[in-house]
């Protein structure tokens, strides 16, 4: 029989405030989730990640058992501090948790790169529990841990990000003796045909800093009677907001809610901020309309980045100054900037639209954009209405939510 622990005192659950993110152990909904394994199950890694079943079978643990997988590792993960542990275990959170404490290498270059596991004693690894799909591992140099993934679309994303000004994780090629420190030649080779990198992130989170995303955060709003997209704006505006005009430019079609989400104080379960924007590796994506995971109501992610646009009024100009990111082809950068100068065109247009309190959506901006360019002059709202009432599509109103 498993027992729920956390290493610091927690909060009991109370009455709404969007500040606290009140997921203790004295909850009930936790302690229900718990007993049903729902809370195991969905910390547990996912099958589906490259490497995971080596990871199992190289640590004798079931694939189809999270619970027991769980178990075997304590529930620990770099995400926050919660934990499990057997009623009869004499252990504390210093004892065990991942942010002080050894981790095995050996299992992150499996993890990382397929290669064979070389240590099989009992293992303290983060790998049982890290979520995503990519190749990755948390490797600790020196006193500090950083997340190693097979991404090269990380760096060009980091990049893109930096000239825009938006709060984001930083992401770097690892190569020369590092490199040789985690793969071989013949795995740095294999890495090269696949017209990939290994790049690395630092950890963002500590023993005073989880993270909640999205996921969770919007159950606890709805078990609360709120609207977690209304909250989110309370909490963060600008973060939210930027959000939306980065994944744009990027063409991210990766953003789902285990994939964005806020910083919480782990000693008082208050919620501080939106956390950096991360995980980048399916952006530059070719599809040409992308929907939206972030916003309330449905919408494409050029919709949702011109209604952010127009109220942050982000300088855009860095992405005309940069030159090519070298991990993106010429096509890809392209792209990017052509989103880059679709959104510095048609949020001026939308705002006209807004002041003279018209219906609008991107479709309209979208044509009205062509025309203009074409006509090389101003179209004003009224002549446009009048040249394309008959093609006026359902208005998508003026806001995110």
């Amino acid at each position: 029989m498993c027992r729920y622990s956390r290493w610091r005192r927690t909060v009991p659950a109370a009455s709404w405030n969007r500040n606290c993110f009140r997921w203790a152990s004295e909850s009930r909904t936790l302690r229900w989730l718990i007993i049903n394994g729902v809370w195991l199950s969905n910390r547990a890694i996912q099958l589906g990640r490259t490497n995971a079943k080596l990871i199992l079978n190289s640590l004798r643990l079931p694939q189809t058992n999270s619970i027991a997988v769980c178990e075997a590792c304590h529930a620990l993960n770099l995400t926050d501090c919660y934990w499990i542990r057997n009623e009869e275990e004499a252990l504390n959170w210093h004892d065990i948790n991942l942010y002080c404490n050894t981790i095995s290498k050996s299992l992150a270059v499996t993890a990382l790169l397929g290669e064979s596991l070389t240590e099989h004693e009992k293992i303290r690894t983060p790998e049982l529990t890290t979520q995503g799909i990519s190749a990755k591992a948390w490797i600790r140099k020196e006193n500090d841990l950083y997340l190693y993934k097979i991404g090269r679309r990380e760096v060009p994303a980091s990049q893109i990000l930096d000239a825009l000004g938006i709060e984001h994780v930083n992401y770097y090629v690892v190569e020369g003796e590092e490199l040789k420190e985690v793969a071989s030649d013949d795995k740095q080779e294999q890495i090269e045909l696949w017209n990939e990198k290994v790049v690395k992130s630092g950890l963002i989170t500590s023993e005073e800093r989880s993270l909640v995303t999205f996921e969770d955060y919007k159950y606890y709003c709805e078990s609360q009677g709120r609207d977690p997209f209304d909250e989110i704006l309370k909490l963060d505006r600008t973060h939210y907001l930027q959000m939306q005009v980065a994944d744009y430019i990027l063409n991210n079609m990766d953003r789902h809610t285990g994939n964005w989400g806020l910083f919480m104080d782990n000693r008082t379960g208050a919620l501080m901020r939106l956390h950096p924007l991360m995980d980048h590796d399916h952006a530059f994506a070719k599809m040409n309309k992308i929907y939206s995971q972030t916003t309330g109501r449905h919408m494409t992610l050029q919709e949702a980045a011109v209604i952010a646009q127009s109220e942050l009024h982000l300088d855009v100009s860095g992405l005309f100054d940069m030159e090519k990111p070298e991990l993106l082809t010429q096509e890809e950068w392209d792209q990017v900037q052509a989103r880059g100068a679709a959104l510095q065109r048609l949020v001026p247009i939308y705002e006209e639209f807004l002041r003279e309190g018209s219906d609008v959506n991107i479709e309209m901006l979208e044509k009205m954009d062509r025309w203009t360019k074409l006509l090389h002059r101003k179209i004003k709202v009224s002549e446009f209405q009048e040249l394309s009432a008959a093609e006026t599509a359902e208005s998508i109103g003026t806001g995110l939510c």
